[in-house]
């Protein structure tokens, strides 16, 4: 299971995957890391998105969602309860709470006070960064959770069944073009520091704040800097990865010497969870690959890409609108044929499910419409639509708005001149003023969520 972004949920069951999305608009946090999180072997899951939205999906990857009966940042689980965090409007970490699989009785934990820890890596030391609080993220091994706050430069270590955090750590925040990353070792927290997506650091810190460990290109080729570190994994006491963009290396605990340098192309950021003994999942940020990674002491590391298909699933929730949102309530996608001399029409209509806009854009488009195989005329609620070329490979009309909840019929009339066939795209653009300012007049610009239709249109 894997939430691979705000809203975005793909679900592995057995042997496929379930892509399931929120509808709405979501609300404007930081993308989470990837979470994974599982009960019962994988028949309960709960996922926290990084955005102040957590849903339970019950058993299966198409069981019913229901929202989460306590607000949380983010949620993850240890052993056979649930360890959520709470932060407050400025996005800054207030409480941890642990539940049972209910999620019905939340017990606070009590937050330590963290310790101050330098690595001496691209920061000002003993100047502190203004801090940019961006909510707290969770992430596991198989020596506890860890509790990240970037903008706040702090990380906590709750052991595996503990009341409370073990320590706490206070290191110099990070920039929003960072990306940190930290797991639990025996000895206390291994921190992934990535500067603006390229200078990367690891460093190894014991809960008392001394720095047990750091790479940071010094152990590599002086000519080939360590950057684009993309993920971290504790395998065990004594080993972990580094996940690289170009490379993934084996470096030992606690004082982060290289041990292996492995094979592997890392574009994005990943994140991994506990799969069970020596084993882990690993999953890569805006994609559908899941890879099994087998670490088994004594044994070669094995890293595999588990191809398994992932289809559409029901939508997670609504989340409301904030903005236009048009939707269609009656159309069809299945191919239409023209045979001259008789015109065909395509009928459907649509909704506006979110706020009111100030116009409505139909758009028509594909190969046929732009070498003029078809003319095109468009009916909007019963009247003509003035249509004009636009790059010499569409039509468009402008209307008025659309309210929110009102319906609107349209018909799309396509009158034969030559012979063809391909895909054709019909799109209705909510539309809403835009102001530059400093004296600039103000324009019409796409705003909210289109509504659009595409399928395959012959003329003979």
């Amino acid at each position: 299971m894997f939430d691979l972004r705000p809203q975005r949920l793909i679900v592995f069951h057995g042997a496929g995957g379930v892509r399931r999305e929120g509808r709405g608009d979501a609300p404007n946090y930081p993308s989470a890391p990837v979470v994974l999180a599982a009960l019962d072997e994988a028949k309960d899951v709960w996922v926290g998105g990084g955005d102040r939205r957590v849903f339970s999906v019950g058993a299966g990857a198409s069981a019913p969602v229901q929202a989460f009966p306590r607000e949380c940042f983010d949620l993850t689980t240890d052993g056979d309860r649930l360890i959520g965090a709470g932060v407050d409007d400025a996005l800054k970490l207030t409480t941890l709470f642990a539940t049972d699989a209910s999620g019905q009785r939340w017990e606070p934990m009590t937050l330590p006070k963290p310790v101050r820890a330098t690595h001496g890596y691209g920061y000002s030391e003993g100047r502190p960064l203004p801090q940019s609080p961006d909510g707290a993220f969770l992430d596991t091994s198989p020596f506890g959770i860890t509790v990240l706050e970037k903008g706040r430069g702090r990380v906590y270590v709750l052991r595996p069944g503990a009341a409370q955090p073990e320590g706490a750590l206070q290191v110099e925040p990070g920039h929003e073009q960072d990306t940190w990353r930290a797991q639990a070792t025996p000895h206390g927290v291994l921190l992934l520091l990535v500067s603006n997506h390229r200078e990367t650091m690891l460093a190894h810190f014991s809960l008392d704040g001394t720095l047990l460990g750091a790479i940071d290109g010094s152990q590599e080729d002086e000519d080939e800097p360590l950057w684009g570190g993309t993920g971290v994994c504790v395998l065990d006491a004594a080993r972990a990865l580094l996940f690289l963009q170009d490379k993934t290396l084996l470096v030992s605990l606690p004082g982060l010497q290289v041990l292996e340098t492995l094979v592997g192309d890392w574009s994005s950021y990943v994140s991994v969870t506990p799969a069970g003994t020596d084993r882990w999942w690993v999953g890569a940020e805006d994609s559908d690959a899941l890879f099994l990674l087998t670490a088994r002491p004594g044994h070669p590391l094995r890293l595999y890409a588990e191809k398994r298909p992932v289809s559409p699933g029901a939508p997670l929730m609504h989340m409301g609108y904030k903005t236009p949102a048009i939707h269609w309530t009656e159309h069809t996608l299945a191919p239409l044929t023209v045979s001259a001399p008789v015109a065909e029409t395509w009928r459907a209509v649509v909704r506006n499910e979110g706020t009111a806009c100030d116009a409505v854009r139909v758009r028509v488009s594909g190969p046929l419409v732009g070498a003029r195989v078809v003319d095109v005329s468009v009916r909007y609620r019963g009247q003509p639509l003035p249509m004009v070329s636009e790059n010499r490979v569409n039509v468009v009309g402008d209307t008025a708005g659309l309210e929110g909840g009102a319906t609107a019929e349209l018909e799309v009339t396509f009158k034969p001149r030559s012979e063809g066939s391909g895909p054709l795209n019909i799109t209705v653009e909510p539309r809403s003023w835009r102001y530059l300012g400093d004296g600039e007049p103000r324009f019409l610009a796409v705003e909210g969520h289109p509504a659009s239709a595409q399928f395959l249109l012959t003329v003979d």
